[in-house]
C-alpha cells in the first residue's frame, strides 16, 4: 500500500499546482479583457477550480470506476462549503452582497436537488447528462449576459495583475500547463485511491467522498484563503458557489455522458441530508445577517466534521 499512498500524495501535489496555475492564468487573461472579479470568480475561476474534479471524473469513468467520479463530485461540493468556506470565514468574516448572490443561492439548491431527483432510479443516465450540460451552458450564458448588461459588479483588481495584450500568450501557456498537471494528477490520484480502497476494504464511494474530494478541493481552498485575507468576499463566494454549480451540472454532466453513473443509497441516507444542512445554513446566514462570521464558520466546520466521522464509521 506504500506505492498507492505515494501515488495519491504525488497526484494531490500535481492537482494543487495544476489548479493554482490554471486559475492564475485564466484569471489574469480574463482581467486583461476587462471582466469583473465577481464574474471571474463565478465563471472562469469556478470552472478552473472544478478542473481537478472534471479531469478525475472523466478519467475514472473511462476506466470503469464511476463510483470514484460521483463520490468525488458530491464530496467536493460538501468540502467546498463545510471545510473551505468554514476555514475562510474563520480567518476573516465575510460581508455578503445578497443582490449578487440570490440567483447563485437558488442554483446551488437546484443543483443538489437535480442529482437527488434524477438519481432516484439508481443512476445518472446519458439522457440526464444532456439536462445537466444544457443547464451548465444556460447558466454561464445568463451570468455573462447579466455582467454585460449591468456592467462591472465590483472594482477590478489592482493594475499590477492586468496584463497587456503582448502578455496574453503567457497566460494561455500557464493555463495550458495547469490543465496538463491536472490530468496527470487526476490519473495518479485515481490509481492511488483505488489501490488504497482495495487494500483496506473501504468502499470506493467513501474514498471519493473523503480523501479524493478534499484533495481536489485544494485549489478552492487556496483561492478562498487568499481572497479572505484580501477581503475579496465577492470573489471568494462567487468561486465557491460557481465551483459547486459547475461540479454538478458541467462535471457530472460530462462524466455521465461518457457512461451512466450509479447513485449509491448512501447518497440519500448520508450525503444528501448533510449537503442540505450545509447549504441551508449558508443561505440562512447570508439572508439574515448579510455576514458570514466565526459563528458561521464553527457551524460549517462542525457539521462537516460530523459528516466525515459518520462516513468513516459506516465505511
Amino acid at each position: 500500500m506504500l506505492l498507492e499512498s505515494l501515488l495519491l500524495i504525488a497526484g494531490l501535489v500535481l492537482l494543487y499546482f495544476g489548479g493554482d496555475w490554471l486559475v492564475d492564468g485564466a484569471s489574469r487573461l480574463a482581467v486583461s479583457l476587462g471582466v469583473s472579479t465577481f464574474v471571474i470568480g463565478l465563471t472562469i475561476v469556478a470552472m478552473g477550480t472544478s478542473a481537478p474534479e472534471a479531469a478525475l471524473a472523466i478519467i475514472s469513468t473511462l476506466e470503469g470506476e464511476p463510483s470514484i467520479a460521483f463520490g468525488n463530485i458530491v464530496g467536493s461540493n460538501i468540502a467546498n462549503i463545510g471545510l473551505v468556506l468554514g476555514i475562510a470565514c474563520f480567518i476573516c468574516p465575510l460581508m455578503v452582497r445578497m443582490q449578487l448572490l440570490k440567483r447563485e443561492a437558488l442554483f446551488l439548491m437546484i443543483s443538489i436537488m437535480a442529482i437527488a431527483i434524477l438519481g432516484l432510479d439508481g443512476h445518472i443516465a446519458r439522457a440526464d447528462a444532456l439536462i445537466f450540460l444544457t443547464v451548465a451552458v444556460a447558466f454561464n450564458i445568463y451570468i455573462l449576459h447579466s455582467a454585460r448588461t449591468t456592467g462591472p459588479l465590483q472594482k477590478k483588481p489592482s493594475g499590477d495583475i492586468i496584463a497587456g495584450y503582448g502578455r496574453r500568450w503567457r497566460h494561455l501557456a500557464l493555463l495550458s500547463l495547469g490543465i496538463l498537471l491536472l490530468v496527470a494528477g487526476s490519473q495518479l490520484v485515481l490509481m492511488g485511491a483505488v489501490g488504497i480502497a482495495t487494500a483496506l476494504g473501504v468502499d470506493q464511494f467513501v474514498i471519493g467522498l473523503t480523501v479524493v474530494a478534499i484533495g481536489t478541493s485544494i485549489p478552492e481552498l487556496a483561492v478562498s484563503i487568499s481572497s479572505a485575507c484580501r477581503l475579496e468576499s465577492s470573489l471568494l463566494l462567487g468561486t465557491l458557489l460557481g465551483s459547486n454549480i459547475s461540479n454538478t451540472f458541467l462535471v457530472l454532466g460530462m462524466a455521465s455522458a461518457i457512461a451512466p453513473i450509479g447513485v449509491p443509497v448512501e447518497f440519500y441516507s448520508i450525503t444528501l441530508p448533510f449537503t442540505l444542512i450545509l447549504y441551508g445554513t449558508l443561505i440562512a446566514f447570508m439572508y439574515r445577517k448579510s455576514r458570514l462570521d466565526r459563528k458561521t464558520s464553527l457551524i460549517l466546520l462542525v457539521t462537516y466534521a460530523l459528516y466525515i466521522i459518520l462516513l468513516m464509521m459506516l465505511g
